[in-house]
Parts: structure tokens; C-alpha cells; sequence
């Protein structure tokens, strides 16, 4: 069955991804807790509680989904099938959680047994997922931007998991480990994560969105050039090198580039529908431009804007692409994999209704601004984190429903 470019023959069972979109949902609630708990006595992002927390929303949440997403996307993109899909998937979300998990106690409690454990359980996990996803791409005879992108931002995942690992295992040991911590941070934000969302972004936005496609030029040429801006940047960083400033401007203005020619593409629009998902990946890539901007300045001027690019960058970016591409991809896989079994009574538009979709956006917009606020004055921040609390118990509601949607239709699962 082929559609658009897609190939849906090879697509893994429906339960796969879902199973990890609503443990990403879980996580979010966690996050939730633990910023209520912690967030007041939190002053710069080397606490132990700031790193847990940041670990609760980028592995727990951001990392499930995009796993999740591959294990569907590769096979229906690209068009070759893992082997053993069911056994790779279960196997990499036991050891994520496990990893994960560990993670998250051993900076909250201060047990470094746990770090160690962390390490073991993420880097099993992790490291199979980028390996046999890499090879597995590998074999498509089409080596499109997608596929390219593709390879780059698991080749980056690779390198910011061993990173991690060796900043993690050696943490409290004498190990002067902030610079390898650095290469790491840049690694997985840039290398992976904007990486991997630049490749989707190439197949996603003009077939959901029926915009014009990308320039050549970004589709071409904007994971090479960010690769070797990383890579000198990783250099530099390690040996404290004077042309660091240099490097991170140079990836921030292509980065720049990117974000914003994905707002002109939007814009320019040939069916100008106005839906919760476009009013995200806008405000995502709005304040992708806006986190550019920013951390331009911080880089010339010496202000720390850590906990300002935190919210832009982490809500404001990459929470709401996540939030923006569950909305497109639940509703359209739960309507093929109903398809491919011949059960037609499948509804996009009733998979996840859009008055819900629609309250879970609103809120968490007013959040993301009280979580501004919050930057001037503290008390602000038990306000942004129970409204946070809220959207994030619609989007988990949201899922489980598309979930049980499917289920009422096929009886099999």
C-alpha cells in the first residue's frame, strides 16, 4: 500500500509507538511533580535536582517519543522494516525505563551506585536503538536529505550517549567533566534532536501541511554543515579553545535559518487552515528563532540566560514540536493501521477530537507565559507548573483515548 511516498506494507504493529507515546505521557506528569517539589530551591542548572529534572522531560518524554515515532516512520519513509521490530522495541523501552529511572534517583538522592546503573541500562538501550536503527536505514537504495539527516542525527545520538555515559560514570570522581557535559548538551540538541526534526520536517510539513518544499540548499546541505560546525565545536570545547563563541554563533544562525524558513513555508501555505497543530509547530519554530537569538547575545554579551533558553528552547521549541507532531501522527496511523486491516469506519477527525486538542493547547500556552513570569518572580512558578500539570493530563487523556479508539475498532489488538 503506498501513499504519498509513503510505504504503509512495512509498518510495525500499531501497539509499538503507542505504547511509548503514553509512557512519554507519564513522564510528563512525573516532570510536573518533581519541578512542584524541587523548582523553588533550584539556582543554576548544575544542581542535582535541575539535572534530574531536565532528564525526566528530555529522556523521559521527548527521547520515548521520538523512539517511538522511528520505530513507525522508518518503515513507512524510508521503506525498509527492522528486523524484529517487536523484540527491539520492547527491549530498548526495558532498558530507557530502567535507565532512566535510575537516573532520575540517583540525582534526586544523591546514590551514586544509581548513576552507574543509569549508565549501563541507557547506554544498552540508546546505543542497540541508534546501531540497528542506522543500519537498518542503510539498506533503503534511495539515500534522499531524509535519509542523509537521518543517518547524521543517529550518528550524533551515538556520540551524545557516550558522552553522557562517560560524563555520568565518572561524576564525583575528580573527573573535570563540564566540558565533556557541554559537548554532550550540544550533541543531543542539535545533532539529534533539531537534526532528526529538520529530516521529518523535509517528508511532514509539505504533505500534512501541502506547503511548498524545502530549498534545496537546507535539504541538501544543512546536516553536513551543522555535522562539521559540531564536530570543530566539540573540539573547541574540550580544549577550551578561543574560537568557541565563533562556533556556537555559526551553529545558531543556521540553525536560525532553518527555523525560520520552516515559518516561511507555513505562512506560505497553500491550504491556510488554521488547526491546534499548525498553532504549535508555529510557536515551536517561533521560539526556536527566538532561543537563537538569544543565545547569540548570551555568547557576546556574558549574561547567563540559562533558565530564559530553558523555557524557549525546551517548552517553548521542543516540547511543542513533540506536542505538534503527536497530533499529526496518532490520528494518521490509527486511521491506517484501521485501513490496512480493511475497517473503514476509521475517522481521523474522531481519533482525537479536536475540542480537546484544542483546551490541551490553550492551556499549556498560558503556561509556557507564567513560566516566563516565573523568571521575574518566583512565587509565578507553582501557577505555570500546575497549569503545565493540567495540559499534560489532557495530552496523556488525548493519547489513551486514541489508543482505546483503536481498540473499539479492532477487536484483534
Amino acid at each position: 500500500m503506498k501513499m504519498q511516498g509513503l510505504s504503509l506494507d512495512q509498518a510495525p504493529p500499531y501497539k509499538i509507538p503507542m505504547i511509548y507515546y503514553i509512557i512519554a505521557s507519564f513522564y510528563l506528569v512525573g516532570f510536573c511533580l518533581c519541578m512542584f517539589i524541587y523548582a523553588s530551591g533550584i539556582e543554576n542548572r548544575y544542581y542535582y535536582e535541575a539535572i534530574s529534572i531536565t532528564h525526566i522531560l528530555t529522556l523521559g518524554f521527548f527521547t520515548h517519543v521520538m523512539i517511538g515515532s522511528l520505530f513507525q516512520m522508518i518503515p513507512v519513509i524510508i521503506g525498509v522494516a527492522y528486523k524484529k521490530v517487536n523484540f527491539q522495541a520492547i527491549f530498548v523501552l526495558l532498558f530507557l525505563n530502567a535507565g532512566t529511572i535510575c537516573f532520575i534517583i540517583s540525582f534526586l538522592f544523591s546514590i551514586k551506585i544509581f548513576m552507574h546503573i543509569a549508565s549501563l541500562c541507557l547506554l544498552i538501550a540508546l546505543i542497540f536503538f541508534a546501531l540497528s536503527t542506522f543500519f537498518t536505514i542503510l539498506k533503503t537504495q534511495d539515500k534522499n536529505p531524509t535519509v542523509k539527516t537521518f543517518l547524521t542525527a543517529l550518528s550524533f545520538l551515538f556520540l551524545g550517549v557516550i558522552l553522557g555515559v562517560i560524563t555520568l560514570i565518572n561524576h564525583g570522581s575528580g573527573f573535570t567533566s563540564k566540558n565533556f557535559a557541554d559537548v554532550h548538551i550540544t550533541s543531543i540538541f542539535f545533532g539529534w534532536l533539531i537534526m532528526l526534526i529538520s529530516g521529518v520536517s523535509y517528508k511532514v510539513v509539505p504533505m500534512f501541511y501541502v506547503t511548498k518544499e524545502y530549498p534545496l540548499f537546507i535539504k541538501n546541505h544543512f546536516y553536513w554543515i551543522i555535522s562539521l560546525i559540531l564536530i570543530l565545536l566539540s573540539l573547541f570545547i574540550i580544549t577550551d579553545s578561543k574560537f568557541v563563541p565563533l562556533f556556537k554563533t555559526l551553529l545558531a544562525v543556521f540553525t536560525l535559518i532553518f527555523s525560520l524558513t520552516t515559518i516561511y513555508l507555513l505562512k506560505n501555505r497553500k491550504r491556510p487552515r488554521i488547526d491546534t497543530t499548525i498553532n504549535l509547530w508555529f510557536f515551536a519554530m517561533i521560539n526556536l528563532s527566538f532561543a537563537c537569538v538569544i543565545w547569540m547575545t548570551s555568547i557576546w554579551i556574558k549574561i547567563d540566560f540559562d533558565f530564559l533558553l530553558a523555557v524557549v528552547f525546551g517548552l517553548g521549541f521542543a516540547y511543542s514540536i513533540i506536542n505538534g507532531m503527536l497530533y499529526k501522527i496518532v490520528p494518521f496511523l490509527t486511521w491506517f493501521h484501521l485501513s490496512s486491516k480493511m475497517i473503514f469506519d476509521a475517522e481521523m477527525s474522531q481519533v482525537i477530537k479536536s475540542k480537546y486538542m484544542k483546551i490541551q493547547y490553550n492551556i499549556f500556552i498560558v503556561s509556557y507565559f507564567v513560566f516566563l513570569l516565573a523568571l521575574l518572580f518566583k512565587p509565578f512558578i507553582y501557577v505555570a507548573i500546575l497549569l503545565f500539570l493540567i495540559s499534560s493530563m489532557i495530552l496523556s487523556y488525548n493519547i489513551i483515548n486514541a489508543f482505546k479508539y483503536y481498540k473499539s475498532l479492532n477487536k484483534t489488538i
